[in-house]
């Protein structure tokens, strides 16, 4: 059987060298789209789901890649690879579990963070970690910047808040809680690299039995990666205990507004988000 060829729309291409020059042909180029990693973008370019005009290639620009501590937070720059953040000498925790789980090792060397987030997948697996930490993304212009949680960065399927001359530069986590811990849950059709059918990111602090704090985030069982709010106020104030765990799961089944696609139906992923919490809560428990 003969090889299909691909061949991609017309295109313009540049490479910008800084941080500046980039902000400014995002403004100037109207519909412009920004190429960092590529994992997910060309892939769309080559089925014909998008065809830009106009490519920026910010994986050059050393601004832009690093993972340093400042101000007590961690910070991240939007085109650092994902293998970078799993090899951090600067602890991640729960980001660094998720980060492992993915893709495969090629594609966690070409992938970065914020092309996983600027994606806007409901699946992406960097979002539901980020969000339990409370981070913070750093969108900017040439004319100035915008910091929005993570969570409200997502506006739907391939559709974020970024405005049409902003570029996502910084991920800020602020540094956790005294006690605080986390765990990531992933399931996947065959193994953990392949896309989430359903993925959570639950973060616990717990003193003396009773949970003081609480945040679960899912994935892939919305429009958008959400906070299970209802689940997380349920253990907030109470001792964790298995009936505790039980109760906590299945609210969190219930916030999820799952659709049936070729990787599960609504069903089969609300009964996963039920065993996801359920298996990160225990795992938390016996931490």
């Amino acid at each position: 059987m003969r090889p299909t060829s691909v061949i991609l729309a017309d295109f313009d291409y540049s490479a910008p060298k800084s941080l500046e020059e980039a902000l400014r042909e995002k403004k100037e180029r109207k519909g412009a789209y920004v190429l960092a990693g590529g994992t997910d973008l060309v892939p769309k370019m080559r089925g014909q789901v998008v065809k830009p005009l106009y490519l920026i290639d910010i994986s050059g620009i050393k601004e832009l890649d690093y993972i340093k501590e400042q101000d007590g937070q961690v910070r991240i720059g939007a085109a650092t690879k994902i293998s970078r953040i799993i090899d951090s000498k600067i602890k991640l925790g729960v980001l660094q579990e998720a980060c492992k789980k993915l893709g495969n090792p090629l594609t966690r060397n070409k992938a970065t963070i914020g092309g996983n987030l600027c994606n806007a997948s409901p699946a992406a697996d960097t979002a539901t970690p980020l969000m339990v930490l409370g981070a913070q993304l750093v969108l900017k212009s040439i004319d100035g910047e915008r910091v929005v949680p993570v969570e409200n960065f997502f506006a739907g399927p391939g559709k974020t808040v970024l405005k049409e001359d902003e570029i996502l530069t910084e991920i800020r986590i602020p540094p956790p809680e005294d006690g605080a811990k986390a765990k990531f849950v992933k399931v996947g059709l065959r193994k953990a690299d392949a896309i989430s059918v359903v993925n959570c990111a639950v973060l616990l602090k717990v003193q003396e039995g009773i949970v003081k704090d609480a945040k679960i985030a899912l994935g892939s069982v919305a429009p958008t990666p959400i906070l299970a709010k209802e689940a997380q106020s349920v253990l907030v104030g109470n001792k964790l205990g298995e009936e505790l765990v039980e109760k906590c799961a299945q609210i969190a089944a219930k916030e999820a507004k799952p659709i049936d696609d070729v990787r599960g139906s609504a069903k089969y992923r609300a009964l996963l988000v039920e065993g996801c919490v359920k298996k990160a809560l225990r795992e938390l428990m016996e931490a």
